[in-house]
């Protein structure tokens, strides 16, 4: 509470992945459960919270950037406090404290239950730092704000990683790979159908190695058996998938179970072994081609989403060649590319024959160029179809936008829909009348 018995005003920014955003959500139920009023707009808060990631340079930009902002509201008068949570001061600690002197509080993903302590502490302390190595996982009684739409939302079934590939600094930051009890995911799942939600998305690091820290065995099909069983549940997606840990199994199962997305979700990151074994990636060229084979046969209007690395450390133009030509033949439904960034503190980037950032930007931009005409091509295919489309919003009387069960919430394409009675949540069949490169367009059937 302000001094007049008022409640302190608290707003959240968060930056990053869909797994920041859960975190993001979390400080926002323990913040509610303790008596904070929540805003949207930092100006005229007591507090403002910068939820961060740190996973390679631009996310780096971006938070200080972010951060900057607030220290500038605060000098105006119109912020009383900062607090930078998440990855990025997990990541630096004491030393960006000490860069960042008008920040109040520094708090780390492993200590976000902790929020509102932390909070309490900044009117009595120049500054509040909390970042240690516990390593916080939630469960289904873990009080939660959605920053997402009432239709669908993320599940966090794991945290951590323990593949410590060479350019990730993910394992320092978040640590090792921790699975939830099923039970709780089940509860939670559950918990959200009863609240009208239609669509979740099971995220981790390494979502298909979900189970073998405490069942000493991959799990993750074994959730997917239970999680289909909740009635209200129309679409179970999954996302962040290892190559070295997807199996045939696994694949069947998503073929055969309607609620399971037809969605791969599979960084290959490249497909030169020797790159590979530079960036410990645990798989080969072989295992990732035979793979990608298996899903091809065994789920054949599978939407395969891949994320690729370029310019890593001693790249050469052929082993780049080698990686570009394979993206061609295979026609990933959707790609993205990273250029290589160097994180310090990992292997990757003390190895010697660093790429100029030039040449990265031409290899990233190529291959774009070309997943542009895939997209187009395939986008084409879907045009005089039926298709199932969920609304994810409401334009105008005559307009919605929603998505496929090809296309994950805020990375992939949309489906813009004319008709009538629009209801954002809704499970609409779509005429299929045009693409616009990334995008489709239809009428309400």
């Amino acid at each position: 509470m302000d001094k007049d018995g008022s409640k302190m005003k608290v707003a959240l920014i968060n930056l990053g992945c869909s797994k920041n955003l859960v975190d993001g959500e979390i400080m926002l139920g323990f913040l509610h459960r303790s008596g904070f009023a929540i805003k949207e707009n930092p100006s005229g808060c007591d507090v403002a919270i910068v939820n961060t990631c740190a996973f390679i340079k631009d996310a780096k930009e971006e938070a200080i950037d972010t951060v900057f902002n607030l220290v500038d509201l605060k000098k105006k008068g119109k912020l009383k406090k900062i607090i930078v949570s998440g990855c990025l001061p997990q990541r630096y600690g004491r030393e960006l404290a000490s860069l960042l002197d008008e920040v109040d509080g520094f708090l780390g993903p492993g200590n976000i239950d902790k929020i509102s302590a932390t909070i309490a502490k900044l009117f009595k302390q120049r500054q509040v730092i909390n970042i240690g190595r516990n390593h916080y996982l939630y469960n289904h009684n873990t009080p939660r704000i959605y920053l997402t739409p009432e239709h669908y939302a993320y599940v966090k079934i794991a945290d951590g990683c323990d593949n410590r590939c060479s350019y990730c600094v993910i394992p320092q930051i978040r640590g090792t790979f921790r699975s939830r009890r099923m039970e709780s995911i089940v509860n939670e799942a559950r918990d959200m159908a009863d609240r009208g939600i239609k669509e979740i998305n099971l995220i981790s690091q390494d979502t298909t190695f979900y189970g073998y820290d405490i069942y000493k065995k991959y799990a993750l099909d074994q959730l997917l058996k239970k999680l289909v069983k909740i009635k209200k549940l129309q679409w179970i997606r999954l996302l962040y998938s290892h190559p070295r840990h997807l199996n045939v199994s696994l694949l069947k199962l998503i073929r055969d179970e309607p609620k399971i997305c037809k969605y791969i979700d599979l960084p290959i990151q490249h497909i030169n072994d020797r790159i590979l074994k530079l960036m410990k990636r645990k798989v080969n060229a072989v295992k990732i081609k035979k793979l990608i084979a298996d899903i091809r046969r065994i789920i054949p209007d599978a939407a395969l989403r891949t994320t690729m690395i370029v310019g890593f450390p001693q790249e050469t133009e052929l082993e780049f060649k080698e990686l570009y030509e394979y993206a061609a033949d295979v026609k990933f439904e959707r790609l993205g590319v990273f250029t290589y960034s160097a994180e310090e503190n990992t292997p990757a980037a003390l190895l010697k024959g660093q790429i100029p950032q030039h040449i990265k930007n031409k290899r990233r931009n190529k291959i774009m160029l070309m997943q542009q005409k895939i997209v187009e091509r395939n986008n084409s295919a879907f045009v005089g179809r039926k298709m199932e489309v969920l609304i994810d919003q409401v334009l105008n009387r005559g307009l919605a936008s929603g998505r496929t069960q090809y296309d994950a919430p805020d990375v992939d394409g949309l489906v813009y829909v004319k008709g009538k009675d629009f209801k954002v949540g809704s499970m609409e069949t779509v005429m299929i009348t045009d693409n616009v490169l990334y995008d489709l367009t239809g009428e309400k059937v």
